[in-house]
């Protein structure tokens, strides 16, 4: 079995066992990326208060946090983690919008997949897994944003190694037919969190764990 029929048969099993883990289109494009800041280097409960009461403090606009002095935000968005640095990100990326967009994300998604990626790269603050998000989830493009689980998950299947964003990036997207990438994004993320847990994989009760190469690896050794 090739790694193409490999990856056919884990999206089939995986789409069965997460059946309802769609991709969500976001109407704000600015708000994903401000969420999407918040997140680096939490978790998902973390991320989302701070999002929250940052939302209750202040107008999530580029043109209003723009004019925000960074240590206004940390109090809101502390809760997050390292608000020192994401309270700076959050004003200079809020500054680029303003300056380079007018304030307007929106225009970037009627581009070519890799104009627009380009363009968001072109803001300082936004690196290729925040691009991808916004591509994904505010534009619509069928791109496969890397994230701590997936890389994990991947890696334990067998189909990259290592942490290198660009590369995972291109072997997944070469390998997902384009029509599920962001849905397969999501199911991926959900599977690292539910069952192949960084310690202590629940290996037993996993779907494509006939596919896999780290449980392949671990029967080896025994």
């Amino acid at each position: 079995m090739d790694e193409g029929e490999r990856m056919t048969g884990i999206i089939a099993r995986l789409e069965e066992w997460f059946p309802l883990e769609e991709a969500v289109h976001s109407e704000d494009p600015f708000s994903t990326l401000i969420a999407t800041i918040l997140s680096q280097n939490t978790n998902d409960r973390n991320s989302h208060r701070a999002f929250e009461r940052l939302r209750v403090s202040f107008v999530i606009t580029p043109q209003n946090l723009s004019k925000v002095q960074p240590e206004m935000l940390r109090p809101s968005i502390e809760v997050a983690g390292l608000s020192h640095v994401k309270s700076v990100r959050i004003v200079e990326v809020s500054r680029e919008v303003v300056d380079r967009f007018g304030g307007n994300l929106a225009q970037v998604f009627s581009l070519p997949l890799n104009e627009a990626r380009e363009k968001l790269m072109e803001i300082r603050g936004i690196g290729p897994k925040t691009a991808d998000v916004l591509l994904a989830f505010s534009g619509g493009y069928e791109v496969m944003p890397v994230d701590t689980n997936i890389f994990r998950v991947v890696e334990r299947l067998g189909f990259a190694q290592g942490r290198n964003y660009e590369r995972t990036r291109l072997i997944l997207e070469r390998l997902i037919p384009s029509p599920r990438l962001r849905r397969m994004h999501l199911v991926l993320i959900t599977l690292g969190r539910k069952v192949c847990k960084a310690r202590r994989p629940l290996c037993s009760g996993c779907p494509v764990v006939s596919l896999c190469r780290y449980e392949a690896g671990r029967n080896h050794v025994q």
